[in-house]
């Protein structure tokens, strides 16, 4: 899934749940930078804090990186 795909799959689940990119990032206790950054591809989420925040964003969003 590329860039704007993931974009997409993301916020029509946000919209679902009635929240933003920040306060979900918020709510699950996550830091706002990674969660824009996984979404934007700047960073993999393979280890440490960053793969921790990736598994909690698969797990509400799906598969979204691939």
């Amino acid at each position: 899934m590329d860039k704007e795909q993931r974009k997409k799959t993301i916020q029509h689940k946000l919209v679902d749940l009635g929240e933003t990119v920040n306060s979900w990032a918020n709510k699950n206790g996550l830091h706002q930078k990674i969660v824009s950054d996984l979404i934007d591809g700047k960073l993999k989420g393979i280890r440490g804090v960053a793969l921790e925040t990736r598994r909690k964003m698969e797990a509400t969003f799906g598969e979204i990186f691939s």
